[in-house]
């Protein structure tokens, strides 16, 4: 793909665009770590919906024990995957949160499995989880 060319990339029903120089124009911000890896949202495009609900990107960079373990639960073909992308919806009020979407990337940008869960029963947030970093984050 030649300098010139602008990319674009469908994530999870949502657009990601890059620029002509290649650098993206999200705003990852990490937010906190675990063993599974690295956690990261993208603040440029956090959505206030109705009645207290924020729809956010999240981005997980996988540690080696993340990847592990996914190809443990998962099988094989998830030995490459080095990223996980995920499309969640957290109700402030109710303190609790949903996944509508998963992409897994693998460490060349291939997008090795795509799944959608939408629609999808809200989970209570655990106290002192990672979820539990991400509303505090952004259900200020």
């Amino acid at each position: 793909m030649s300098r010139g060319q602008t990319i674009i990339f469908l994530v999870l029903g949502l657009i990601t665009y890059q620029t002509q120089e290649g650098a993206p124009v999200e705003d990852w911000r990490f937010y906190t770590t675990s063993d599974f890896g690295l956690y990261q949202y993208d603040a440029k495009d956090v959505r206030h919906l109705r009645e207290n609900i924020v729809r956010v990107k999240q981005q997980l960079y996988l540690s080696n024990k993340g990847t592990t373990t996914l190809v443990q639960e998962f099988g094989i073909e998830y030995e490459q995957v080095r990223e996980i992308l995920t499309l969640r919806e957290i109700d402030c009020s109710g303190k609790k949160i949903r996944i509508l979407g998963l992409m897994y990337i693998s460490d060349k940008a291939r997008i090795i499995k795509e799944e959608s869960y939408e629609p999808i029963k809200w989970d209570t947030i655990i106290p002192d989880s990672v979820d539990s970093i991400l509303y505090q984050t952004l259900c200020k």
